[in-house]
């Protein structure tokens, strides 16, 4: 009984809308569908193109060539964004990724380089994509409506990430992994239509209406600093993609092992992530609306990291490639969207200037930069323990899920933290 209350208030809430909110929303929506979309067509295909040229063991100095880069695109986001707005930041991001795509698609057989480039640029351009995408979404939300708006909005976007990752699945033996980089192009033009409307109806699409004082990258770091929030979803950001690009290697490295052809691989990565897509799905549409509404906010930050705990537990006694196929899977299905529905409703009770200036430093800046951390790890994994490897990565993730449970049990406590997670 229960249940079917909260389900009715949230539809009575969505019915007294204005057309104009809705309007919004479902042009949000679509621009979620986009990102997504596109992400799932270029992730399998740059990550078996990558292996095919470099192997695994360049991936961590791949990870590390992402800060500098990182460094420059919050930089030059943060400086222009009050100065040009957010529509012609957006055509800047999304030209120079169609740019990458299509010269990669056309060269990347023949120069290797294109192959790192489309690798490092992929994952700084979907989070910058969505960095701008939530950044206008949160001003426009209250957190009663979050809680069950944040679901509907990330399962449109899990929707999108299916109906991308069907077309390697397909395609990737037919076409060749390279050619599928040219289907990202109609879904860039659409995603700008989109985005144009979404920021229409918001009010800022010029950049007069968007009242950012325009200042440096250091002064979106003293937003952090001064904000124990902030500060609270630096550090889960910061444990999550560390768990996360560790894993991710050491999966990748049986996945290398047991596909080393190309197009095979992509195949695999696109059937995989189809699964994954899937279950992210459901848990972004039910799962999470119910574990908020029964648990809590607060309480969902402990799900998350003793989910992954478990799993972490089992790799430790039995790292094989079933087994780790089925870890990542559910840490890729937990990262898009249990963690980060409950992670963007942390800024919703936060000023307009740490929703977008402090925001773009965590989640962009600071989630490859994790990537980079983790890369120290392997890197030192592989000169210390190379006999043991891919097995002796498993005590990495495992450590980090425990001391993130631990991290959030103590900053609950902290003033700052408590009030936008009472639930």
């Amino acid at each position: 009984m229960k249940l079917k209350k909260i389900l009715l208030q949230a539809k009575a809430e969505i019915l007294r809308y204005s057309k104009s909110e809705k309007l919004f929303l479902i042009f949000a929506m679509l621009c979620g569908f986009f990102i997504t979309a596109e992400y799932a067509i270029t992730k399998s295909t740059s990550n078996s193109i990558f292996i095919a040229h470099y192997g695994m063991k360049l991936y961590p100095y791949a990870w590390l060539a992402t800060v500098p880069l990182n460094l420059l695109i919050v930089t030059l986001y943060n400086r222009f964004l009050p100065r040009i707005g957010c529509y012609r930041m957006f055509l800047c991001t999304i030209a120079l990724t169609m740019g990458i795509n299509i010269l990669s698609g056309l060269y990347v057989a023949e120069n290797s380089f294109l192959s790192f480039l489309l690798y490092v640029w992929k994952d700084i351009y979907v989070l910058l994509m969505f960095q701008q995408l939530w950044s206008v979404i949160h001003t426009r939300t209250e957190m009663a409506k979050a809680k069950y708006l944040y679901g509907i909005l990330f399962g449109v976007g899990g929707l999108g990430a299916v109906f991308g990752s069907m077309v390697p699945s397909f395609l990737a033996v037919k076409m060749g992994s390279e050619h599928l980089l040219f289907m990202t192009v109609p879904l860039y033009v659409l995603f700008a239509i989109s985005y144009y409307f979404m920021l229409k109806k918001s009010g800022f699409l010029d950049s007069k209406d968007l009242k950012i004082a325009s200042h440096k990258t250091t002064q979106g770091l003293k937003l952090i600093r001064s904000s124990t929030a902030l500060k609270f979803i630096l550090l889960i950001v910061i444990f999550m993609q560390l768990s996360s690009t560790i894993m991710d290697y050491q999966f990748n490295t049986f996945l290398h092992q047991k596909f080393p052809i190309q197009d095979l691989r992509t195949q695999f990565y696109g059937r995989l992530w189809a699964v994954i897509n899937t279950s992210k799905l459901c848990l972004q549409f039910f799962a999470t609306f119910l574990l908020v509404q029964f648990l809590g906010l607060r309480n969902s930050h402990f799900v998350v990291p003793g989910v992954l705990l478990v799993n972490a537990t089992l790799s430790l006694f039995h790292p094989s490639f079933a087994l780790m196929t089925y870890c990542f899977g559910v840490i890729k299905t937990f990262d898009y969207s249990i963690f980060n529905i409950i992670k963007e409703m942390l800024y919703v009770p936060l000023k307009t200037d740490e929703k977008f200036k402090a925001k773009a430093i965590i989640d962009v800046f600071a989630y490859r930069s994790a990537k980079a951390l983790a890369s120290l790890f392997v890197i030192g994994m592989q000169i210390f323990y190379p006999l043991h490897l891919p097995y002796a990565f498993s005590w990495g993730p495992f450590s980090l899920f425990f001391l993130w449970i631990m991290m959030v049990a103590f900053l609950f406590k902290k003033e700052g933290v408590e009030k936008p997670l009472e639930a």
